[in-house]
């Protein structure tokens, strides 16, 4: 009989991960009673890489400027739209022991994004590892000011642009601005924000069938706000959860899927009576990668606010992910995280 322990995070920890399998999509064929079975080979679409997820993506997606959005998450806004269709998704505390979400968009197109919500100093720190089109509506004084210190940023924000955005009137505002990746590389277009741009990113392992021991585990941001991951064994993801409850898109229904999962703690702490937060993100700290039912302590490095932050194991190898989506959950240095181990 299996044994589930639980392990708050300073504990002894687990193993490094080897991956995970998919499957290749086999060439259809086209049968038709009494006549010879005649192979059908679709004229593909050029394909490249996905720097972001190491997947297939089209060819011309190639060296575009990919769109990084602010995504609220309070209660009257979920189920929220479009993380699904993210490449990569930071969640980070925002006030009142909520956390919000900046979605990174590249391989895929969503049809509608939201509810978009206003920026913070350490989302743009993570968007501009990706020299974005940084999407927000609205943002905290001192958002503003870094956007206006750094004219090279390239944003759109909805207090401002009532083109890209629309208002859904099933939801209440401040929960109910919307976009979409069509709406936001029009815009671009014409601000002329659009540019060729090389992202080299991850680093990505080879899949194996593998499968270890971490079944489950739960993030508690607040005392009244946690996040969980029930592995899938049989696709090889986590199923995330909220308070309880399967975090689904608003437009599928499905329960979001994640391939990997960054666990980062970095200081925070409250700076105004606002609740609003400072975070470092600079200098370095420690955490953990999850992937197919293992998991391995990493550290993080960020040398300045808008570098790329480079992740490794103990030995100081950089890390490499498996081919999919990745959410990088980043946490208060005394954030607790338990671990549902089964023997």
């Amino acid at each position: 009989m299996k044994k589930a322990h639980i392990i708050p995070i300073l504990a002894f920890f687990l193993l490094w991960m080897s991956g995970c399998s998919r499957t290749a999509n086999a060439p259809s064929e086209q049968i038709d009673e009494g006549h010879e079975v005649e192979s059908v080979v679709e004229q593909e679409e050029p394909k490249a890489i996905n720097p972001l997820t190491g997947l297939f993506m089209t060819k011309d997606r190639e060296g575009r400027r990919p769109i990084a959005v602010m995504i609220e998450n309070e209660k009257k806004a979920r189920p929220q739209s479009g993380l699904d269709k993210a490449d990569v998704v930071y969640e980070v505390l925002a006030e009142g022991g909520i956390t919000r979400f900046l979605a990174i968009y590249l391989g895929v197109d969503a049809q509608e994004i939201g509810p978009v919500r206003s920026a913070r100093p350490y989302f743009i720190d993570f968007a501009m590892e990706y020299d974005p089109i940084y999407v927000h509506y609205g943002g905290s004084p001192q958002a503003y000011l870094d956007l206006k210190r750094n004219s090279h940023i390239a944003h759109i924000d909805g207090i401002y642009d009532d083109v890209t955005f629309w208002r859904d009137k099933s939801r209440k505002a401040p929960h109910n601005a919307y976009t979409s990746t069509e709406n936001i590389v029009k815009t671009a277009e014409k601000r002329g924000f659009l540019k060729t741009t090389e992202l080299s990113f991850w680093d990505f392992a080879e899949e194996t069938t593998s499968y270890g021991g971490l079944a489950e585990f739960e993030l508690k941001y607040s005392g009244n706000y946690r996040v969980k991951y029930v592995y899938d064994e049989r696709k090889k993801v986590y199923i995330r959860q909220i308070n309880g409850e399967p975090h689904i898109d608003r437009i599928t229904g499905d329960p979001i899927a994640v391939k990997n999962i960054l666990i980062l703690f970095m200081d925070t702490r409250v700076i105004d009576s606002e609740g609003r937060l400072e975070i470092k993100t600079t200098g370095s700290g420690t955490g953990y990668y999850v992937s197919c039912g293992k998991s391995i302590p990493i550290k993080w490095e960020k040398s300045s606010r808008f570098a790329r932050a480079k992740y490794t194991d103990q030995s100081g190898e950089e890390i490499k992910l498996i081919p999919g989506n990745t959410w990088i959950q980043v946490m208060p240095l005394k954030a607790e995280v338990y671990f549902n181990l089964v023997d």
